[in-house]
C-alpha cells in the first residue's frame, strides 16, 4: 500500500504531470484568446467588407447630391424618392428592414417610418464616424429597446451608416443608415468562429502534445536517473555504514592491540627491573666484597656495572605504567604529572576543568597518559622548558589535553620522524590518536614556546 501511494505521489509530482497541468491551463488561456482574436477580427473583417459593397450599392443608385443653394436642403426630393424606391419597393425591400436619413445635427430627415421624421437623437459613434466621411458597418442582433429609433425583435442585422457628399465640395451632405437582414451573414459568422476555434484549438492540442511528448520523455529519463541515483545513494549508505562499522572494529582491534603491547613493554620494564637490574646490582655488591684492591680494571668495572644500572632505571621507568584499571580519567592526568615531576625534578602545573567523572575506555586513558608523558618529557628534556602547564577539560564530545611550555620551541612543518631513542615522539601520539578518532593540534615557533593539544572523541571509545 505504501508502495502504491509512493508511486501515485511520485507520478502527480513527476516534471510531466506538472507540466501538463500548468501548461495545459496556459495553453487554454491562449487558445482562447488567441481563437476571440481571430474570430474577432474575422467578424470585422467580414462586416466591413459588407457595409462597403452595401455603400457602394447605395451611393450607385443616387444621383449627384449639392446642396441646394435656393432652400438650401441637404438631400434633394429625386435623391429621397430614389432611396424610397430601392429600400420600400425595388430589391432590397425585402433584405431592409428599415433606414433613416439624419442630418448634421442629429435630426431624421426621412424614414422609413413616417413618425420618425423630424425627431432629434443624440448621435451615435458609428453615425459620427459618417458624418465625419467614413464608411460604418455593425454587425447586430437588436433587442426590443425603448431608447432605439428601430426597436424590434431579436433579428440578426447589418447595420450601414453611408455619408451621402456634395460632389463639388466633398462635403457629407446626409448620412443614410439603413438596416438589412443578415441571416446568411451570421451563419457564415457562425461558420467562421467554429473553423477558427477549430483550426486554433487543433494548433495548440498538437502543439501542447508535443511539448508534452518532450517532457514527458525528458521526465522518464530524469526519473531514471534519480531512481539510479536513489540505488546508488542507498548503496553508498550502506557501503558507508559498512565502512564505518569496519573502521570501528580496526579502530578497537589498534586499540586493544596497543593496550596489549603496553602490558607487554610493562612486562618486560618490571622485569628488567626485578631481574636483570637485581643481578647487576648483587654484582655490585660482591665485588666490593671480594676485597680486591684498587685498580684501572676495578673502577672500570664499577663505573660499567654504574652505568648499566641507569640505563635499566630509565629504560625500565619509560616503560613502566602505573595501574590505569583503578584509575578514572583525571588520576590518570595526575599521575603523568606526578610522575613526570618526580623524575625529572619539575615543577609541571596541572589544571582540571573536567566538572564530573566521565567513563572512558582503557585505550583512551593509555593515550591521555602516553601523550602527557611524552609532551612533558619533550618540554623538559628537548625544549629546556622552566615553565609547564597542563590543563584538562570536556569540549563537547570530546576530551581536550593541553601542555603548553615557555621553551625554545620548533617548526611544526619540519618533517617528523621515528626517534632513535625508542621514545614514540610527535609521530608515535599522532598514530595512537589516530587509532582512537582523535588528532593532536601543535603550535609552536623558534623561542616561542609550544602548545600541543590531544583531542579524543568520547562516545567512540567507551567500549
Amino acid at each position: 500500500m505504501k508502495s502504491l501511494h509512493r508511486t501515485i505521489y511520485r507520478s502527480f509530482y513527476s516534471l510531466s504531470v506538472q507540466f501538463l497541468v500548468a501548461g495545459g491551463l496556459v495553453m487554454v488561456v491562449a487558445a482562447y484568446a488567441v481563437g476571440t482574436w481571430v474570430a474577432n477580427r474575422i467578424e470585422e473583417g467580414v462586416v466591413r467588407n459588407s457595409g462597403a459593397s452595401a455603400a457602394l450599392y447605395i451611393e450607385s443608385l443616387i444621383p449627384s447630391q449639392s446642396r441646394n443653394q435656393t432652400n438650401g436642403a441637404a438631400l434633394s426630393e429625386d435623391a429621397r424618392l430614389a432611396l424610397r424606391e430601392v429600400f420600400q419597393e425595388g430589391i432590397l425591400s425585402e433584405r431592409v428592414v428599415t433606414y433613416n436619413i439624419w442630418s448634421q445635427s442629429g435630426e431624421i430627415l426621412d424614414s422609413f417610418r413616417p413618425e420618425q421624421r423630424g425627431r432629434v437623437y443624440e448621435p451615435s459613434e458609428a453615425l459620427l464616424a459618417a458624418l465625419s466621411g467614413e464608411v460604418s458597418s455593425e454587425f447586430q442582433t437588436l433587442q426590443a429597446q425603448a431608447d432605439h429609433p428601430e426597436a424590434i425583435l431579436g433579428v440578426p442585422l447589418l447595420e450601414v451608416y453611408v455619408p451621402i457628399r456634395d460632389a463639388s465640395t466633398g462635403e457629407v451632405l446626409v448620412v443614410v443608415e439603413f438596416y438589412q437582414r443578415a441571416e446568411d451573414l451570421a451563419r457564415a459568422l457562425a461558420m467562421s468562429r467554429r473553423d477558427s476555434w477549430t483550426l486554433v484549438s487543433q494548433i495548440f492540442g498538437l502543439s501542447g502534445a508535443l511539448l508534452f511528448f518532450i517532457v514527458h520523455t525528458g521526465s522518464r529519463l530524469i526519473e531514471r536517473q534519480r531512481e539510479q541515483l536513489r540505488s546508488q545513494l542507498a548503496e553508498s549508505r550502506r557501503l558507508s555504514k559498512n565502512n564505518d562499522a569496519l573502521r570501528k572494529r580496526v579502530a578497537q582491534a589498534a586499540q586493544r592491540s596497543t593496550a596489549q603491547s603496553e602490558k607487554i613493554m610493562q612486562r618486560i620494564g618490571q622485569d628488567l627491573h626485578d631481574g636483570v637490574a637485581q643481578h647487576l646490582a648483587l654484582a655490585n655488591l660482591r665485588l666490593e666484597g671480594a676485597g680486591l684492591g684498587p685498580s684501572d680494571d676495578a673502577d672500570t668495572v664499577k663505573r660499567a656495572l654504574a652505568n648499566a644500572m641507569t640505563e635499566l632505571r630509565a629504560i625500565s621507568r619509560g616503560l613502566s605504567l602505573p595501574d590505569l584499571a583503578t584509575l578514572d580519567l583525571k588520576g590518570c592526568a595526575a599521575q603523568a604529572v606526578s610522575d613526570h615531576n618526580k623524575s625529572f625534578g619539575a615543577e609541571a602545573k596541572l589544571r582540571d576543568e573536567v566538572q564530573a567523572e566521565i567513563e572512558v575506555s582503557y585505550a583512551t586513558k593509555l593515550c591521555v597518559y602516553r601523550f602527557l608523558q611524552e609532551s612533558l618529557s619533550n618540554a623538559s628534556r628537548h625544549a629546556d622548558a622552566t615553565e609547564i602547564n597542563v590543563v584538562m577539560g570536556i569540549d563537547g564530545a570530546s576530551v581536550d589535553v593541553e601542555v603548553a611550555d615557555n621553551g625554545r620551541g620548533f617548526d611544526p612543518q619540519a618533517p617528523t620522524r621515528v626517534r632513535d631513542d625508542g621514545g614514540q615522539g610527535l609521530l608515535g601520539l599522532s598514530d595512537r590518536a589516530a587509532t582512537l578518532s582523535g588528532k593532536i593540534e601543535i603550535t609552536s615557533k623558534p623561542g616561542k614556546g609550544t602548545k600541543i593539544r590531544l583531542r579524543l572523541p568520547i562516545s567512540e571509545n567507551q567500549e
